[in-house]
């Protein structure tokens, strides 16, 4: 059906042809003849395909709307790995050092200092790839706007002290998960326990004296033991060599690892344990230049991106 459009062009488009083109002596044009002419009008003047677009508007039909599907394909296949606590990292408190985070295209991280801490201001190397947010008074939001980037952040405090960080930027090709926690713990308090040794070098007192600094719980508390250290040849190593300790001891609480001369240049590794098949994040902090693991389990896996390390006791 012709719209009412359509058929006004078309009578003005006869009308037209025929005192344009129809002879006088010839007389009135023939409805044949009318219809023709008006198409030969309308098709040299309209685009073509045009009429043919309109008459179908005319009876309803606009044909299909063309529209953007969403871009599939970023979905970073590292986080399919099993494991619960991914893309958590938590790090003693290093005092003169580089706090190094990775991050991750379209991922927001949180860079959490110690709970005391309140962050003034923040200093950024480079603001167009970039993003950070104060979100609480220790807290900080970043995110980054491309890949394949790096930068610094320097973060400023009430206390004074200084934390540089270095930022790194990886795409969703990345083999890593991204640190989406990066959690810094003060090294003074948190799960530290004092000994007091006498000029011969013996505990104060039989019980193994301890000062907690009013921690509460198990692993604060628990009174550390010079005799009950041991497993130095009980451990069976493999992985990769660049996380491979020098010595690795226990006592009754926890699993203490040396790493000697590797100690300066290495990224201290995040440690877990298997748990019904399931990678379990530990805590672990740094006491002089041990890495600490707050687990006896008999098999302990540190990870430092696509690195590991096992470390199983087959002692008694």
């Amino acid at each position: 059906m012709i719209t009412r459009t359509l058929a006004a062009v078309l009578l003005l488009a006869s009308t037209l042809s025929v005192s344009a083109q129809t002879p006088l002596n010839r007389g009135p044009a023939t409805p044949n003849q009318r219809i023709a002419a008006a198409s030969d009008v309308v098709t040299s003047t309209v685009p073509q395909g045009s009429v043919a677009q309109a008459q179908a508007q005319g009876a309803g039909n606009y044909g299909p709307l063309a529209r953007p599907d969403t871009v599939g394909g970023q979905i970073q296949e590292a986080w399919s790995r099993p494991g619960n606590k991914q893309g958590i990292h938590v790090q003693n408190e290093c005092g003169d050092c580089v706090y190094k985070v990775r991050l991750r295209q379209y991922m927001v991280s949180a860079i959490q200092l110690p709970a005391d801490t309140k962050i003034l201001s923040a200093d950024l190397g480079d603001a167009s790839r970039f993003e950070v947010k104060k979100r609480t008074d220790n807290t900080l939001a970043v995110k980054p706007t491309g890949a394949g980037v790096d930068s610094s952040l320097i973060v400023y405090t009430e206390s004074g002290k200084v934390y540089s960080f270095y930022l790194r930027a990886e795409g969703i090709n990345s083999k890593s998960v991204p640190d989406l926690s990066f959690r810094i713990v003060g090294n003074d308090t948190i799960g530290m326990t004092y000994v007091e040794f006498d000029a011969n070098g013996s505990p104060t007192n039989s019980a193994a004296a301890v000062a907690t600094h009013g921690a509460t719980d198990f692993l604060k508390t628990a009174k550390f033991d010079p005799a009950a250290l041991r497993g130095w040849d009980d451990y069976k190593l493999w992985g990769d060599k660049k996380l491979r300790p020098e010595k690795v001891f226990r006592d009754d609480h926890f699993t203490y690892i040396q790493f000697a001369d590797k100690w300066n240049d290495l990224e201290l590794p995040t440690a877990y344990v298997v748990i019904d098949g399931i990678d379990e994040l530990v805590n672990t902090r740094v006491q002089g230049t041990t890495f600490v693991v707050e687990s006896t389990h008999r098999l302990i896996t540190l990870k430092s991106g696509q690195s590991f390390m096992c470390i199983q006791y087959k002692g008694e």
